[in-house]
């Protein structure tokens, strides 16, 4: 996991979460070591000391009075903190087997993905009337190691994660000056940099002699009982049991959430204590399992980088025309997570089948295959328009008094559409069911029938049967599946509510049915 976190109380961070772990190391506090091209320009490297942190967070230059970057209010960002988190499987095996290697392939992973956000990293540009980004591509970070969660009755699990503290400032060499970075895109990608930083990783473990399982969220180790994993998440359990109580759903939310309910930091407790702790809450055949896991064979079948872009290209085009490289990239590497290489499956993004444009600064693509359905929808339309008689041409007695101006306007513009094809939009809590119900009886009192569909089970099941009262409300797939069904709405009208989730490729499908079978379609 990769959580982007802005911080205004630096100093206090660091004092009480940044330098400190839940446990002391033979008395000594976690020493955090200086990152980025930045860094080497304000002449930090090697461990943190805390002084050169306070400057930064004082906007100047360590070792010196002298201000960093111009804007010096007193409630400006200080920083962001990135957070790396490792799944609990290998948190569990990394203590329990003393394998340093995880640690390196941890740290070696994390360090990579930073740079690559470092190379990104941009700045307001707003001189000479201006309004741009530039990208500068130099950031300063402090980098700190924790190896546990935060304690639930005192005592935290293991939990090996990063904290790279960025500081909310670059050097613009264009101007010749420090300056303020904009992170906003930054934080927009955090999807595809979790997604990078896993792939690294999960493959140096994969090279290393652990078998990678994936997870409908990610990955684990394969091996471990899930009796151990579930043991030592005591966190993740408190979290998520608190956010159940209180309805909270969001993953933004839970964190709010996490960071209310957490309790103080214990300095105690060695870690020879903590890890004989740990040893009496689980069994020796599941210390047996963590301690063989490297040995652990698995049977998941390899994927390739051409496997993985293929997937993504199909995963994403299903919802949307058009999709960032990063977008495509997350879904890439989720997908082949343990196997693929990051340099490798963006290469992928120089197919030929990829049409790019850069807007705004962000790369966007689509494909040929995409464009041509899309043509083809397009045609199918326009070539539908005028092409049929009215539902009702004339004035309409509204049977339901209570209906709005616009929903009254939404009815009318159904009934006296000429075209195969009627759109209708509406937002949230705009009233649709309502008006919808009021359409269909409309169309049906003409003696056509109308055959109501949606995208989803729980919408058509949920929604159009069981909240509007059509009873044979149906998915849009199962009528797309079922000739029976497809029999039923020759010369008759299609109505999908929610059209707006569906696919391209999807909405080109009923249209073709539509077609084949002389029916209308509302949407």
């Amino acid at each position: 996991m990769l959580r982007v976190t802005a911080s205004r109380n630096a100093k206090e961070y660091f004092a009480q979460s940044l330098k400190r772990e839940d446990y002391y190391s033979e008395g000594q506090e976690v020493v955090g070591d200086w990152h980025g091209v930045a860094a080497e320009k304000l002449g930090l490297s090697g461990a943190v000391i805390q002084a050169d942190f306070d400057s930064l967070c004082d906007n100047k230059i360590p070792g010196t009075d002298e201000r960093l970057t111009q804007r010096n209010k007193s409630n400006r960002t200080v920083g962001y903190d990135f957070n790396f988190h490792c799944p609990k499987s290998v948190s569990v095996a990394y203590e329990f087997t003393k394998d340093e290697r995880i640690l390196d392939a941890f740290k070696l992973s994390v360090n990579q993905t930073m740079r690559e956000i470092e190379s990104e990293i941009k700045t307001r540009v707003r001189k000479n009337g201006a309004d741009e980004n530039r990208m500068t591509g130099n950031m300063v970070w402090a980098e700190f190691i924790h190896f546990t969660a935060r304690p639930v009755n005192g005592i935290p699990d293991p939990h090996l994660h990063a904290h790279c503290y960025v500081f909310n400032t670059t050097w613009d060499d264009e101007e010749k000056k420090w300056k303020a970075g904009q992170f906003r895109d930054l934080k927009a990608d955090a999807p595809y940099f979790e997604a990078a930083f896993h792939a690294r990783f999960a493959r140096r473990l994969n090279e290393l002699g652990y078998c990678i399982e994936r997870t409908p969220k990610g990955w684990e180790l394969a091996g471990l009982p899930q009796r151990v994993l579930d043991e030592f998440s005591k966190r993740t359990e408190q979290v998520e049991q608190k956010a159940k109580e209180l309805g909270i759903t969001s993953a933004e939310d839970k964190d709010g959430l996490a960071a209310l309910t957490r309790e103080r930091k214990r300095t105690d407790m060695g870690k020879v204590e903590l890890r004989t702790l740990w040893g009496k809450r689980i069994s020796e055949d599941e210390r047996a399992a963590i301690q063989n896991v490297r040995n652990v064979v698995g049977d998941r079948q390899k994927i390739s980088e051409i496997q993985a872009m293929d997937f993504a290209v199909q995963h994403c085009y299903e919802r949307a025309s058009i999709v960032t490289d990063k977008e495509l990239l997350r879904q890439a590497l989720r997908f082949g997570v343990g196997d693929v290489d990051v340099d490798q499956v963006r290469r992928q993004l120089l197919r030929d089948e990829f049409i790019t444009e850069i807007v705004d600064g962000r790369q966007w693509l689509t494909t040929k295959d995409v464009l041509a359905e899309e043509k083809r929808l397009i045609d199918f339309v326009q070539d539908g328009k005028g092409k049929f008689k009215p539902f009702n041409p004339g004035a309409y007695h509204f049977q339901n008094q209570k209906l709005s101006d616009e929903q009254r306007n939404a009815v009318l513009h159904v009934l006296h559409s000429p075209d195969r094809v009627t759109a209708i939009r509406g937002g949230a809590g705009t009233g649709k069911t309502t008006m919808m119900k009021q359409a269909v009886a409309a169309i049906e009192s003409t003696g056509q029938k109308v055959f109501t569909f949606a995208p989803s089970a729980e919408a058509s099941r949920g929604v159009l049967r069981s909240d509007a009262g059509f009873a044979n409300a149906e998915t849009v797939e199962a009528l797309l599946q079922n000739p029976k069904l497809q029999a039923q709405v020759h010369s008759q009208v299609i109505w999908i509510d929610e059209a707006g989730l569906l696919s391209v490729r999807t909405l080109g499908r009923v249209a073709a049915l539509a077609e084949k079978q002389n029916c209308r379609i509302i949407l």
